[in-house]
């Protein structure tokens, strides 16, 4: 795992979790403005970045982060924001319950068991794109079970294109077949929920979620999709961010 820190060291650390095989650049990118009031830790899983080998497992990205905080920040940070897979290692960080994280945003958290053979075809959608640059024909179907266009296919552009065959195929396959943990009950980290109303997966997430979780609040954003909030409306969202960790 490779680990990316921006900001004033003097600044309230905060931890942003990229989203499926997403380039951690393109994460940077988007929540750049946060860099002036927090201390920005950003993680690039395994298998997506330069020089990596092949993704591992979520457990083994979740444990490399918490030796990482326990080692520099003591294992206490000031918060944490997870877009889409990133809300699924929330889930997992929440429930191992290893570090102190404050307060937890995760934003289109995707943690509803979808199988294995979704997770197959997934991969093999990514696969072509990335090989070829060129959307498959199921892609439309896969975007609109996210709530957005096929227009927005674009999105897969923020996507890590170098990642090996093997790290694709292992990343899909575990996205699509997490299952949350009753053990996240014994977290009482304060946790904010949000999704677009047109994220159905989403919605499914947060309700499964809720069985467990101690401490949340629930946003869910009128016509919005899987996205949507972080990649169109970034401005805003970096400001909800702030307002939602403090300082």
């Amino acid at each position: 795992m490779l680990f990316n820190e921006f900001g004033s060291k003097e600044n309230p650390p905060v931890l942003l979790l990229h989203g499926m095989m997403q380039d951690w650049h393109s994460e940077y990118e988007f929540l750049k403005p946060l860099e002036k009031h927090y201390r920005l830790i950003i993680p690039a899983q395994d298998g997506f970045y330069d020089g990596s080998g092949d993704f591992t497992s979520f457990a083994d990205q979740a444990r490399q982060i918490e030796e990482y905080i326990h080692e520099n920040y003591g294992g206490k940070i000031h918060g944490a924001y997870g877009a889409s897979q990133g809300g699924l290692m929330l889930t997992e960080l929440l429930t191992r319950n290893k570090i102190d994280m404050g307060k937890v945003i995760m934003d289109g958290c995707y943690v509803a068991h979808q199988g294995k053979i979704a997770g197959i075809v997934t991969a093999g959608m990514i696969k072509k794109y990335m090989r070829t640059g060129k959307f498959p024909a199921l892609i439309n179907v896969m975007m609109k079970l996210m709530g957005v266009k096929s227009e927005d296919a674009s999105m897969l552009n923020n996507q890590y294109r170098k990642a090996s065959d093997e790290s694709i195929i292992r990343n899909s396959i575990e996205n699509y077949t997490y299952r949350t943990r009753p053990e996240i009950a014994e977290n009482e980290t304060m946790v904010y929920l949000w999704c677009g109303s047109k994220e159905p997966y989403a919605l499914k997430s947060h309700k499964e979620l809720k069985r467990y979780l101690k401490n949340y609040q629930e946003e869910i954003m009128e016509g919005y999709g899987h996205g949507d909030f972080l990649m169109k409306h970034t401005a805003e969202c970096c400001e909800k961010i702030l307002r939602t960790l403090g300082k």
